[in-house]
Parts: structure tokens; C-alpha cells; sequence
């Protein structure tokens, strides 16, 4: 087992809160960019005096590979994009994740470092939950805020319903944290459950339910439980916990537009998606028109007037230029990225999910168990059928390239030997 060595000690307890501030600071806008900016300069720093140390370590070869995947078809996108400014704009600010997510492989290097941080993300989730929780039944959280319109939202405030997305990326640490008392486990499982429902995001219930069901199977390996006794367990959990949030009217009327998918009626399909029916017919006409580079990265909402009949509800001017713009971005990652960046972004993708699962498999269980919780969030974001946030946009590409930065760091510690990976 050969031994990395960095230049400077990762050990240095401020360096981890820098991280955790990204975290903190995610519900309140384009805030947590003080804190990337700083692991970015310290990711260049980093590379600067690191740098050979850096191209034999698995993990940083690993997360390198994984942002090419995602990175090159951006800039591949852009000679043909709607919004050159735009797309040029999202290829520079990019580079700034790769940085910030060296820094956060080397922060996370140690054991020690890296069950601290896990730790954190538990204390935090679970302040999430209680502060959505106090909204839910006072009206208004622990800042004052109340709900965004039918939907719980907590620290994110009135105008930015995120939580329902956000949520189910850091509850697998608050849950994880408590998988020595299985009572407390399955509580606490039931009322983020709860709140992610009352949240209003689908995406958000399909990314939980992702997440429960790994649980599931994991919880059920670990103690050699028979499968049938736990599913039992969680199904009535489940059950019970969804019958008292529906009483909620807000959480029952979200319900019934989703069975609507069940009518066999395009038009009530159609409402049941949200409009995203009539959203993803404009995405086949764009796909068919520039399927190699697509129409460029975070240009979408420029092309898709070009695409789409005029009275497609979508459609708005800019407020300035008057430009006529569409919707802002596909709703589901692999369209996004297939619109946006064409077959050379999707295969990329294809790519990403294929490192991803097969470093993965390829790692050691003691490694896996470790790495969980890092895992099942990550999970939670990019889980490819369910309905996404936008995969390019400067706030959500902050949670998720740090989730893959972490990942890779837990799942190659900088004392693993560089062959581990597969890159």
C-alpha cells in the first residue's frame, strides 16, 4: 500500500468547514460561492505543488474522468449554441468545480476528516427536517419564512422551492448516523420521508424513494435480516407516514395531478407532468436539428422558441431585450444534456454512469460501507429516470460536483493504490 503525501496538512479542522459553509449556505442563492471560490484557489494551489502526486492518485483520476465526461461536450457545444455568451459563460465557470472538487479530495483524504464531514452533513440535515417540520405546522420556519407558496420549503425561502430536491441528497447521512439504533433509524427515515412529501417536488419523492429502497437492501445484507420481514417493516412505514402527510391538502392535491399519468389522455398527461409533455415534444424537434454538438450548453431557453408553435406556454420575452425566450432547461438530465450538447454530451453521459458504477463495484466492501452515505446521495441527484433540477445551472452543479468530489475521495483515499480505479 503505497502512502500520498501532500505538501500541506489536510488535518487543519478550518479546511472542512469551508466545505461544510458550501452546505450551509446552498438555500440562500448563489451565497455559497465564497466558500467554492475558496477550495477553488486552494485547488489550484494544490495542483500547482501537487501536481505529480495528484496524476497517480485514484481518486483525482477518477474525478478527472468524470468531469470530462460532463465537460468536454460543453465546450464541444459551442459552435452551434442559441446563447454563445451563455455557453461559453457555463464552459469557464466549470472549471471552477474541477478546482474546488481537488481541494475537497484532499481535504477528505484522512478517515478521520472524512466521518467528521459525514457527521456534519447529519447535524445539518437534521436541522432541515425540524426547521421544514416547525414551517409545516407554525406557518413560518426558524428565519421567518413561510412556505413557498403550497409547498414546504424551509431555509430556502419563499421564492425558491429547492428543499424537496435538496433534501434527499443529505438525508442518507442523517439516516446512516443512526444505523446502530434501527428504531431511530426508521424515525427518522419516516419524518424526512414526510418532509420531502410535503415539499411538493415529484422528483424529490422519486429520489427519496431511491434512497429508501437502497436502504433497504443495504440495512437488510448488513443484518442479515430476511428481505421480506424489512420491506414489510418500511411498506407499512411508508404507508402510514404517507396517509398523515396527505392530510395535508397541498400534499393530496400534488398526488392527484401525478394519477393523472394513468388517464390515457394526452391532455391530462400533460397537466400531470406540468406541461413537460408539451416541453419534451419541443426537445425531440431540437434534437432532431442539432444532434451532434445540440444547441448549446444553458442556450436552451434561446433555442426553444425556434422550435416550439407559438402558443406553446412556454413561451415569454426578456423583460430588457425583449428576446423571446422558451423554458430554461429540459427537466430530465439525459434530455437536458442530449438538447443542449447533442450525442456527444449523451455519451458522455453514458460514460459518467458507466465510471461511476463500475468503480464502484470494483471497490472493497469495508471501502463501500464508508462510502455510502456518499453514494446514496449522489444517487439521489443523478438517478436518471425521474425529473431533474438543471444539470449545467450554477447553483445545483455546486451540490453535485461536490457530492462527486467526496465520493471519489471516500471511495479512493489518497493511501489507496493508484490501479483501484478505472478511469
Amino acid at each position: 500500500m503505497r502512502s500520498v503525501t501532500m505538501a500541506v496538512s489536510p488535518t487543519q479542522p478550518g479546511l472542512t468547514w469551508v466545505l461544510f459553509a458550501c452546505f450551509v449556505l446552498f438555500p440562500f442563492k448563489r451565497s455559497a460561492e465564497l466558500p467554492l471560490l475558496i477550495m477553488a484557489v486552494g485547488g489550484v494551489i494544490l495542483i500547482w505543488k501537487n501536481h505529480r502526486i495528484l496524476c497517480r492518485t485514484s481518486s483525482a483520476k477518477v474525478f478527472t474522468a468524470l468531469f470530462a465526461c460532463i465537460w468536454l461536450p460543453i465546450v464541444t457545444s459551442l459552435p452551434d449554441s442559441y446563447g454563445p455568451s451563455k455557453s461559453i459563460g457555463t464552459a469557464l465557470s466549470f472549471v471552477r468545480l474541477y478546482l474546488a472538487g481537488i481541494y475537497v479530495i484532499w481535504i477528505l483524504s484522512q478517515e478521520r476528516q472524512a466521518n467528521f464531514f459525514a457527521r456534519l452533513l447529519a447535524i445539518l440535515a437534521a436541522i432541515w427536517v425540524a426547521d421544514a417540520l416547525i414551517q409545516a405546522l407554525t406557518g413560518t420556519n426558524l428565519l421567518g419564512f413561510s412556505p413557498a407558496g403550497t409547498r414546504i420549503n424551509g431555509f430556502f425561502g419563499e421564492t425558491n422551492p429547492k428543499l424537496g430536491n435538496a433534501l434527499p441528497v443529505i438525508a442518507p447521512f442523517l439516516i446512516l448516523s443512526l444505523r446502530e439504533r434501527p428504531v431511530l433509524m426508521l424515525v427518522a427515515a419516516i419524518i424526512t420521508g414526510a418532509v420531502v412529501i410535503l415539499a411538493g417536488s415529484r422528483g424529490g419523492w422519486v429520489s427519496y424513494g431511491v434512497v429508501c429502497i437502497w436502504l433497504i437492501f443495504s440495512e437488510t445484507q448488513r443484518r442479515c435480516v430476511p428481505l421480506r420481514n424489512t420491506a414489510m417493516v418500511a411498506l407499512l412505514a411508508a404507508l402510514i407516514g404517507s396517509l398523515a402527510v396527505l392530510q395535508f391538502p397541498a400534499a393530496q392535491q400534488r398526488l392527484d395531478q401525478t394519477l393523472l399519468l394513468f388517464s390515457g389522455d394526452e391532455e391530462k398527461v400533460d397537466q400531470a407532468l406540468s406541461n413537460r409533455w408539451t416541453l419534451w415534444k419541443g426537445v425531440a424537434t431540437m434534437v432532431e436539428a442539432h444532434p451532434v454538438n445540440g444547441v448549446g450548453a444553458r442556450a436552451f431557453r434561446y433555442a426553444y422558441p425556434r422550435f416550439s408553435p407559438p402558443d406553446d406556454p412556454f413561451i415569454s420575452h426578456e423583460q430588457q431585450s425583449q428576446r423571446k425566450t422558451g423554458a430554461f432547461y429540459a427537466h430530465q438530465i439525459a434530455a437536458e444534456v442530449l438538447t443542449e450538447t447533442g450525442a456527444i454530451g449523451l455519451t458522455g453521459l453514458g460514460l459518467f454512469y458507466w465510471l461511476l458504477i463500475r468503480n464502484w463495484w470494483r471497490a472493497e466492501a469495508q471501502i463501500r460501507t464508508r462510502t455510502l452515505p456518499f453514494a446514496m446521495g449522489l444517487l439521489a441527484w443523478v438517478f436518471p429516470f425521474n425529473t431533474h433540477p438543471s444539470f449545467y445551472s450554477a447553483q445545483w452543479s455546486i451540490m453535485i460536483w461536490l457530492m462527486i468530489a467526496m465520493w471519489c475521495a471516500i471511495l479512493f483515499p489518497l493511501t489507496d493504490k493508484p490501479h483501484h480505479a478505472s478511469a
